[in-house]
């Protein structure tokens, strides 16, 4: 990644917003939190 984003650019902007706390991860745990309480809210 660091050898094909250059500095200050739109990728690097993109990354950083992504890899941040509250940025993908933080939303594909809520996802997949969400998707699993519905999933068992159906099973019931």
């Amino acid at each position: 990644r660091e050898n094909v984003t250059s500095k200050g650019g739109t990728t690097a902007a993109a990354l950083a917003v992504l890899m941040a706390d509250d940025g993908l991860a933080s939303l594909m745990t809520k996802a997949v939190a969400a998707a699993k309480a519905r999933s068992i809210a159906l099973g019931e």
